[in-house]
């Protein structure tokens, strides 16, 4: 159930930089590290120390792909290579944001050591490709 609610209190978070860039371009493009980082901290350690790493990576992968849908796709962030680009370094600062997040809250869970290293593997590897097809 906890996860459930951590899981809706960070999508209305995305969700709403999402209309804030849709009506305001630049600060849902600015935003970014600033909102992935608050839903890393709502999903870290909202989930607590009992929840598995892996799923609060997936969670925060899902999530910080989820709101860089929402900026390419509503706040005009596509029309040219230059703010494509701007999107992809923003997306990058916030994925730091989060796996130094997902690194503390990871350490401080007491899951075994391969499912911490698995977690910790898995974000920014998949962050990494993503970006890479950008």
């Amino acid at each position: 159930m906890k996860e459930v609610v951590v899981a809706v209190s960070a999508g209305l978070i995305i969700i709403i930089n999402g209309i804030i860039g849709h009506y305001y371009p630049l600060s849902g493009i600015l935003g970014t590290p600033i909102i992935l980082g608050i839903t890393s901290v709502i999903i870290v350690m909202g989930m607590g120390k009992k929840s598995r790493s892996i799923l609060k990576s997936i969670f925060l992968i899902v999530f910080a792909l989820f709101n860089d849908f929402l900026i390419r796709r509503y706040s005009g962030g596509i029309h040219d290579n230059e703010s494509a680009g701007l999107i992809t370094l923003y997306l990058f600062y916030g994925s730091i944001v989060s796996y130094l997040v997902l690194i503390l809250g990871t350490f401080s869970s007491n899951d075994k050591v391969w499912k911490k290293a698995t977690a910790l593997v898995l974000f920014p590897l998949v962050m990494v490709l993503y970006m890479g097809l950008r």
